[in-house]
């Protein structure tokens, strides 16, 4: 049923799906299915095949809809660390269901203020992983104009938001009743998505 409503190619169920994974509702209708699908699958696209912003923004888009906290701040992490993937330069994914569409519209401002927050801090995508104590600190106290933050790109701004709001449920199975809840993140209501706000800072 899973591999099914996933499209996935003929290839091995721990691949990556050869296109889109499923929308955000079919998701939740079978997320216990879907969670056990996630932990058994390479987060990698399949051998051969080069990682990519889209791959990776696709493997965001399927742990922030079943809510798991650790897949989607582990992908946040790893998106960050591919220096050459500017938020800005994302690609549009052109997507043809509405609700993903919308939700994955709403990525590209995640990702900007996790890793601006970090470029604020002196935490540049390119610094090293091993540092000596006086690195860090040049690098914390690196002037403001030497730092290059991230955008959103300019096409997120003509995806339209949908007509009904989409209802997310957290990994426990709460589900908001409107935006004026302090717990639904801003993110997403410009698209009419109420989902509870995501733990992206990391340091």
């Amino acid at each position: 049923m899973l591999e099914k409503l996933c499209k996935l190619a003929r290839t091995p169920a721990t691949r990556l799906p050869a296109l889109s994974p499923p929308p955000p509702q079919n998701i939740l209708a079978t997320r216990d299915e879907y969670v056990h699908h996630l932990r058994y699958r390479k987060y990698w696209p399949p051998e051969d095949t080069p990682d990519t912003p889209l791959f990776c923004l696709y493997r965001l888009y399927e742990f922030l809809v079943i809510d798991d906290v650790i897949g989607y701040r582990n992908t946040l992490e790893y998106f960050c660390k591919q220096r050459t993937w500017a938020v800005r330069e994302i690609p549009d994914p052109q997507d043809d269901d509405p609700a993903r569409y919308a939700f994955l519209a709403c990525l590209p401002a995640l990702l900007k203020a996790a890793f601006n927050e970090r470029i604020k801090l002196g935490l540049v995508r390119d610094i090293p992983a091993i540092m000596s104590p006086e690195q860090a600190e040049a690098y914390r106290t690196a002037p403001e104009s030497s730092k290059t933050y991230e955008e959103e790109p300019e096409r997120v701004k003509n995806v339209k938001p949908l007509e009904e709001t989409l209802y997310m449920v957290s990994h426990d199975g709460v589900v908001m009743e409107g935006f004026d809840d302090p717990r639904a993140s801003d993110y997403f209501k410009r698209m009419n998505i109420l989902i509870w706000g995501p733990h992206i800072h990391f340091t």
